[in-house]
């Protein structure tokens, strides 16, 4: 009989949900790209090679324990890879119909602006952008902002793959829901930090999170209605996440995450819920549905570093402490998706992540800016 606490988790990266699991007393067995080291101190874990990624998930998979799966960032724009993995065992996630939906910019658009949200004008061709305003190029199969860039010259698109999308000037957000049956339950809100000089990050690339955000209770509200339209229209269940910007106290969404979240961990230190729980009341039945967080004053960061040029990851550094004196997974770590010593990393790449806790979403960027100083001067010193 198949344990009731195993979890297959699929992706570019497993650690975040991986460590989540852990806290909702899952136990989670990874495929990922990384095989990080403080991810293989916790539990079983097995690399993909870039070359083969993601193809090369489905076989390793199989070798898994029984037990439900789940997916990560980016497994999302390869539908027919969900389709067969979850022939042979239980998703917890979306596909099909509501998966496509919620990945389709022009039907988001419509739900959104019909139900009074404001979202931004979006196109599949560049022969119908306006010749005013500023445009976004962005990849109809993208995550964490890769391959987003602006449109120099209208009427003129690079790609066959890609949307275009009107820029909105503000701040870039993201939302965290669980979609039950009939509702999403909202869980909370992020800052992001996209394209920081001082990580390394590529123009638009997601390179952090900070939370939660104190919201104000006109945009809370406008959230809610933001999830539940998704759940609604797509009928996504368990984790999933919206991107928006802020501008001028209204929240514009721009795009859907129907699964588990880069920003989910922040929610989870800072108001001490497990998210997975929550995931997994949407589709064991048999779990009762958590109780509903309680807002705290801590806000929490992450910021995740990149590498400027190719680089052998050294065997000593400021997260050696992480490695050594292992926390239980209930508190923050100071770092996290640690490579191993001797690792190559090519340039534009992530190295590590670290984390961060302040009384202010002000302190907590300064402090993130402050270890990033600190990494980049241990990383590239010579």
């Amino acid at each position: 009989m198949p344990s009731s606490r195993d979890i297959i988790i699929l992706g570019a990266s497993a650690r975040a949900a991986a460590f989540s699991a852990l806290r909702a007393g899952l136990r989670p067995w990874c495929t990922d790209l990384f095989a990080d080291q403080d991810l293989q101190t916790r539990c079983s874990n097995r690399r993909v090679p870039f070359g083969v990624y993601p193809k090369a998930l489905e076989a390793i998979a199989e070798n898994g324990p029984p037990g439900p799966w789940m997916y990560t960032g980016g497994i999302e724009n390869h539908p027919a890879l969900i389709q067969r993995t979850s022939g042979r065992r239980s998703l917890w996630g979306n596909q099909g119909t509501g998966l496509a939906l919620a990945r389709w910019p022009l039907f988001l658009e419509e739900i959104f602006q019909s139900n009074g949200i404001c979202f931004p004008k979006s196109f599949t061709s560049s022969d119908r952008l306006p010749q005013t305003g500023r445009w976004l190029a962005k990849p109809l199969q993208g995550a964490g902002g890769a391959g987003i860039h602006f449109v120099s010259e209208p009427g003129r698109g690079r790609a066959k793959q890609v949307y275009f999308q009107q820029f909105i000037e503000g701040i870039p957000c993201s939302a965290v829901y669980v979609g039950m049956d009939s509702n999403a339950f909202f869980l909370g809100a992020t800052r992001q930090l996209v394209g920081e000089p001082l990580l390394n990050a590529g123009p638009f690339h997601y390179c952090g999170s900070i939370g939660p955000l104190k919201l104000d209770p006109i945009v809370k509200i406008a959230l809610e209605k933001i999830g539940n339209l998704v759940q609604r229209y797509c009928c996504l269940r368990g984790l999933f996440g919206v991107d928006f910007i802020l501008a001028d106290g209204i929240p514009w969404p721009v795009e859907i995450n129907p699964r588990y979240t880069a920003s989910v961990e922040i929610l989870e230190f800072a108001l001490g819920i497990q998210a997975l729980s929550w995931h997994r009341s949407a589709f064991d039945r048999a779990m009762p549905m958590p109780e509903a967080p309680i807002e705290g004053d801590s806000v929490v960061g992450k910021a995740i570093m990149f590498a400027q040029s190719e680089m052998e990851f050294p065997p000593e550094g400021p997260w050696t402490g992480t490695l050594t004196y292992c926390k239980v997974v209930e508190e923050m770590p100071d770092f996290a998706d640690i490579p191993a010593p001797g690792h190559r990393i090519q340039a534009g790449r992530p190295i590590l992540t670290f984390f961060s806790k302040s009384s202010s979403v002000h302190g907590c960027i300064d402090s993130l800016k402050q270890i990033a100083r600190d990494l980049d001067h241990c990383l590239w010193k010579t």
